[in-house]
C-alpha cells in the first residue's frame, strides 16, 4: 500500500470514527466486552492525553488508555472511571488519573480509535502506571510541605495538593509489588504494571 493510500485510509477511518462519534453509536471493544461509548468517553479519555502526558507518544497514549479501560468496574462508563465520578480535575482522591487540562482534536483522534479498537496496546494485563520521575519529584514536595507543616508556616495550593504523596517512585515499586501487580515495562518514561 502507498504512503498516499495510507494517509486516504486513515483520514477515512477517521471520517467513520467522528461519524460514530456525532451518531452516539462509537462501540467499544475490551476485555471481551463491546458497550456504547459516548462523547463524555472520548472527551474524558482526550482530557486524561492531554493532561497526564501531553508530549507523550502514541503508544504511549494507546497504553494509558487501555490501562483505564480494563480497570472500569462492571458497568461503569469510562468518562465515570478517568473522572471517579467527580468530573473534570486533577488526579486525587476518587479521581485516578488528571484530566484537568482541555483537550486537542489530536487527543481527540486517539481517543476515538482506541475505542473503535483500531489502536490496540503492546501488553494485555496493564492496569495502572506511573511515571517516576514526576513520582519523586512530587514526593520530595511534600516531604518539605510536612516539614513546613509541622512547623506552623503555610503552605502553597500546590504543596498542599501534594501532600497525599507519600511514596516515591521506589516505594510505588515496592506498594504494587506487595499488592500482587508486576512490571510490564516502560514506554517514554512511564513504568506500566498489572
Amino acid at each position: 500500500m502507498s504512503r498516499d493510500s495510507d494517509a486516504t485510509a486513515a483520514l477515512a477511518l477517521l471520517g467513520v470514527a467522528a461519524l460514530l462519534t456525532a451518531a452516539g453509536a462509537l462501540t467499544l471493544v475490551g476485555s471481551g466486552a463491546v458497550q456504547t461509548a459516548d462523547s463524555n468517553d472520548v472527551e474524558a479519555i482526550a482530557r486524561m492525553l492531554a493532561s497526564e502526558n501531553p508530549k507523550g507518544s502514541k503508544l504511549l497514549w494507546v497504553e494509558q488508555v487501555w490501562t483505564q479501560l480494563r480497570s472500569r468496574r462492571r458497568n461503569q462508563t469510562v468518562f465515570d472511571r478517568i473522572t471517579g465520578g467527580m468530573g473534570f480535575g486533577p488526579q486525587g482522591g476518587k479521581r485516578p488519573v488528571a484530566t484537568d487540562e482541555q483537550a486537542g482534536e489530536r487527543h481527540r483522534v486517539v481517543a476515538r480509535l482506541v475505542l473503535l479498537g483500531t489502536l490496540l496496546p503492546q501488553w494485555t494485563e496493564a492496569r495502572k502506571f506511573f511515571e517516576p520521575a514526576q513520582q519523586d519529584l512530587a514526593f520530595a514536595v511534600a516531604t518539605r510541605a510536612r516539614l513546613k507543616q509541622s512547623q506552623g508556616v503555610p503552605l502553597t495550593h500546590q504543596e498542599s495538593r501534594l501532600l497525599r504523596y507519600t511514596h516515591d517512585a521506589k516505594g510505588i515499586r515496592q506498594k504494587w509489588s506487595k499488592e500482587g501487580s508486576r512490571r510490564l515495562g516502560s514506554i517514554d518514561g512511564v513504568e506500566f504494571w498489572t
